[in-house]
Parts: C-alpha cells; structure tokens; sequence
C-alpha cells in the first residue's frame, strides 16, 4: 500500500513538473549572460568608464600645445582728412577703409610646476577607478541576478514541498470518507480533511504567486519585458567550502568595493599634488605667424601688406590671491583625508560582515542537516500514521499532526538550502570572485 501510494505522490509531481515545461529553461549562467549585456545600470558605468578613458590623454593633462587660427577683416566707411608737412592735403567723404589680417598662433606650456605630469597621472587613476566601479557593478549585478534566481528556485521548491502535502491531505481525505461510509469514524474527520486540503491548495496559489513575482523581479534585472515566460533549474548545489583566511586575503586584493575606494583615496592624493602647483611659477612658449593687408580708399598710403614670423614666451609667477591658493590646497587635503578614512571604514566593514557571513553559513549547515533527518523521520512517521489511521488504530488528529510536521520540515530545509545558497553569494561577492 505505502509503495502504490508513493508512487501515486511521484506521478502527481511529475505531471506538475510536465506542466511547467512548456516555456524554456533559463539557466542562472544564461541569466547573468542576458544581465551583462543588458542591464541599464552596466550600462551607465560603462559609460562612465567609457569617458574617463577618454579623458586621458596628453592633450587634457595641459602637455601639448594648443594651435589657433585667428583671421580678421574690418571694413569702414568714414570723413577723411589728411594734411602732410609738404603742404599735400587729402580731403575725403564716405572713404573705404579695409583691413584684413590672418594668423596661425602656437602656446606650449613649457613649466607649470609639473602641474601636468601630476594630472596626467590623475587622469590614469580616474581610468583606472573607472573601470573598477564597472567591475564592482558587474560583479553586483551577478550576485543580484543569482539572488533573484534562487528566490525562483526556492518558490518552485515550495511548490514542490505544497503540492506533495495536498497529496498527502488528498489520501487523508480519501481514509476519512471511506471510514465515513463504513461507519467507523465520524463526520468531522472528513471535514477537517478536506478543510486542511483546501487551505493547502490556497497555500499553493499564493505560492505560485510569490513565484510569478519573483520571474517578474529577474525579468527586470535582465531588462526585458516581465512578463518573459521561463523556467528554472530547480536544484539547490551546496559544495562551497569557505576559508577565512584565504577569503580574507582575496578582498584585499580582489574586492573591487575595496579597489575603488583605494582608487579614489589616490585620485584625491593626486588633486592635492595638483592644487599644490597653483602658486609656481608658470613658462609658456609662444610661436606666432601673422598677415596683414590693409587698403585706405584715401591718403597718403593707399596700401599696406606685412607677413612675418613672431617667437617668444611668457612667464607668470603668482603673487597673491587673496589666499585662495591655500584654500584650495586645504580642502584638497581635507579629501584626501575623507577618501583614506571610507577606506578603513569599509576594510572595518567588510571583515565584519565576512566573519558574520561565516558563521550564519556554518549554522546553515548545522540547520540542513537536522532538517534533512527531519524530513526524513517526519515522512516515516507520517506512512505510519497515514497506516495507523486507515486500520482504525489512531485518530485523524494524529495524520493530521504529522501531515503539519513534515510539512513545517520541508519548509525549513528549503529555507536552509537556500540560505547557504546566498550566503555562498555574498561570500563570493566579498572576495571579489563572482
């Protein structure tokens, strides 16, 4: 009997499994594949990243000359009246007057301080910072788009766990009203039976529901429509064994939270470097190629035509500004000092949530394992009572109690196997592994 009624609760999973099958199987490193190329929020770092590449260069650092070209052209119209000292006067009304000039002028700094070497370097460090945030959101994405993959697969495994449960209250049902009609056992047996089934089927639906938001949360994530029908890979593989002090090692040099702010204390370090060249002394050097054509409509010169070549430089040391030279050096420092302190605060608080992360996993372990006895023991002892109820020997209060029982045991085990599934996550995540 207990064989024909297992394989009655396999035969009924099996068809609900079937019934899930027709939309495609989303696997979770299909779903992080659609997130890295999709994600709205990637793509904006990426962006962010794109143009702090772009930003460095020579050019922008102020070690390359700027060449302009300047062209000019005036026409006037105008009383002209000119007397020279041989007597030769030139008397005019509404004269043309038109001068045209055209240059091509060089400035190249020459010295600054090394202001710019200091922003060239600058410039690499915001690169690099750039694509640090960008690893730091990829990896951020992953372990999101994981997390709400698991929440899928928790639901589905709480479906599972419901649908075997109103399998059982459905064979419960089936004794009570057969013990009903034979005379054996009162009404409210069979009423309490089917009470407990329907509220089962109510715990399913709402389940289901839970589940349908959970695809519609990663359907987000992906940036596709949420209503993108798919199904899970509906296993839970827990074999991460952690290390602390290789975990530990692992932030330090691969965390990328940790890398950007360490990142971003060089980058402040740096525009205190920069702020300090403010008051040097600054040498340009100056190149210069000018024409000029100028056409009088009277006097004494009708024309005038000059071209040449001008070289030279400049030389600016700054005196005094109204002390906003030191002002600027003391608030770059004030940033520096900010950027260095939020790297200690979050070394601080990564170690910290690491070692909570460990233990809530090891405790996870622990839980899955007493749960896993649980399940077992409870679905033995309910094939007992299912027995005892249907020769008459127990109440249905005792089914009923057991049928609670493995029903809480399988709940818990699914939270734990899911709970060791996202702490694994977040571990990854803090080593910078994912």
């Amino acid at each position: 009997m207990y064989r024909t009624f297992l394989l009655f609760v396999l035969t009924f999973c099996a068809s609900l499994l079937l019934a899930q099958t027709n939309a495609p199987l989303l696997t979770a490193e299909e779903a992080v594949r659609i997130a890295l190329e999709n994600n709205f929020t990637i793509r904006l770092v990426q962006a962010d990243a794109d143009i702090a590449k772009t930003n460095n260069t020579k050019g922008n650092a102020g070690m390359l000359p700027t060449v302009n070209l300047v062209a000019n052209e005036t026409f006037t119209l105008s009383t002209f009246q000119q007397k020279l000292s041989n007597g030769t006067e030139f008397n005019a009304l509404g004269a043309p007057f038109n001068t045209a000039s055209a240059g091509v002028q060089l400035n190249w700094p020459l010295f600054d301080g090394r202001r710019m070497f200091i922003a060239k370097q600058r410039l690499e460090a915001q690169e690099a910072l750039g694509q640090l945030n960008l690893q730091s959101q990829v990896q951020q994405t992953t372990a999101d788009v994981l997390q709400a993959y698991y929440d899928i697969v928790r639901g589905r495994q709480q479906e599972k766990a419901l649908a075997e449960v109103i399998t059982l209250n459905q064979e419960r049902l089936r004794i009570a009203e057969a013990r009903l009609a034979a005379g054996f056992a009162g009404q409210t047996d069979a009423l309490q039976a089917r009470i407990d089934l329907n509220q089962r089927r109510s715990d399913l639906l709402n389940q289901e529901n839970v589940t349908l938001s959970a695809k519609q949360a990663l359907n987000q994530l992906l940036a596709r429509a949420p209503e993108t029908s798919f199904e899970v890979d509906e296993t839970l593989v827990n074999n991460y064994t952690p290390e602390r002090t290789s975990l530990l090692q692992k932030i330090q040099t691969q965390n990328p939270t940790m890398l950007s702010l360490q990142k971003s204390s060089e980058v402040a370090a740096l525009l205190t470097d920069e702020a300090r060249t403010l008051n040097k002394l600054r040498i340009n050097g100056i190149g210069q190629f000018n024409a000029l054509r100028s056409d009088n409509g009277s006097g004494f010169q009708r024309s005038n035509t000059q071209a040449g070549l001008t070289i030279g430089g400049s030389l600016v040391y700054p005196l005094y500004n109204g002390g906003n030279f030191k002002r600027q050096v003391q608030v770059a420092q004030l940033q520096a000092q900010q950027a260095g302190i939020q790297v200690d605060a979050q070394r601080l608080s990564i170690e910290s949530s690491l070692d909570n992360q460990l233990a809530f996993f090891k405790t996870q372990q622990q839980v899955l394992l007493l749960e896993e006895e649980n399940v077992t023991n409870a679905r033995e002892n309910l094939n007992v009572s299912t027995e005892r109820f249907r020769l008459g020997q127990t109440n249905a209060l005792e089914t009923q109690t057991a049928q609670n029982t493995l029903e809480q045991a399988l709940f818990r085990r699914n939270l734990a196997l899911y709970n060791l599934k996202i702490t694994e996550l977040q571990l990854r995540l803090l080593a910078g592994e994912l």
